[in-house]
């Protein structure tokens, strides 16, 4: 690892300060893997691999942002995924996992304690008319450094933030419940990771995103008899 150096919000890139995700994708259809590969190639064909660094492997695919808007960037790319591969599986069930980090200590050459940290402006996708359901946690890190604070403080606004959008719908067991159109439901939670890691040298947020799931349309059907 590189001799660790302060900087301020000027010189503080999404590359320096190791803004990216992990993704995986699981369509729920007899050609998955035709799934997976072609909205890959969708999402590259869509230019939205520009100032990304996008790595496969057989777990999952890290995206990593080089410029601004990073995490607009990031999240695009994560929507677009989401929802190729959901086109390519006949609109069928399809499962992500996303884990997005700002400011990762194995990332970045600076001291986390004292980066200069950048708020960047909230994030606009376009919506894709694909409803999800998805569980949400975000976890501040470096937790009672001179950055952090209180840990359920950032934890208990962000999700005030997201009911006040109309997306966060309960609670769950260690996590959120979010309900809406794809994009919205992506954009609620990466907004909140961002103005958390305003404040916090290092914040991660997790998604489980399901799409056109059968526990939904089985819920629906047993109201209706």
């Amino acid at each position: 690892m590189s001799i660790q150096q302060d900087y301020d919000p000027a010189t503080a890139s999404p590359e320096r300060l190791g803004i990216g995700m992990r993704l995986s994708v699981h369509p729920h259809c007899d050609a998955f893997e035709e799934a997976i590969v072609g909205a890959l190639a969708d999402v590259a064909d869509a230019g939205l691999g520009a100032e990304l660094v996008v790595e496969t492997d057989e777990v999952s695919t890290y995206v990593g942002a080089l410029s601004e808007p990073a995490e607009e960037r990031l999240a695009a790319f994560a929507v677009a995924l989401i929802a190729a591969a959901y086109r390519r599986c006949g609109e069928g069930h399809v499962v992500a996992h996303l884990l997005f980090s700002r400011g990762c200590p194995g990332e970045v050459t600076c001291n986390p304690e004292k980066v200069g940290l950048p708020t960047p402006a909230p994030i606009h996708l376009e919506a894709t008319g694909i409803p999800a359901v998805a569980q949400w946690s975000l976890y501040p890190l470096l937790d009672g450094s001179s950055k952090g604070g209180d840990h359920m403080a950032h934890i208990e606004a962000a999700i005030e933030s997201a009911k006040a959008r109309g997306i966060a719908a309960s609670a769950n067991h260690y996590a959120t419940k979010l309900t809406g159109d794809l994009g919205e439901v992506v954009s609620t939670a990466v907004d909140a990771w961002t103005q958390v890691g305003a404040v916090v040298p290092h914040v991660v947020t997790h998604l489980s995103i399901s799409v056109a799931s059968p526990s939904v349309a089985a819920a629906k059907e047993g109201t209706t008899r």
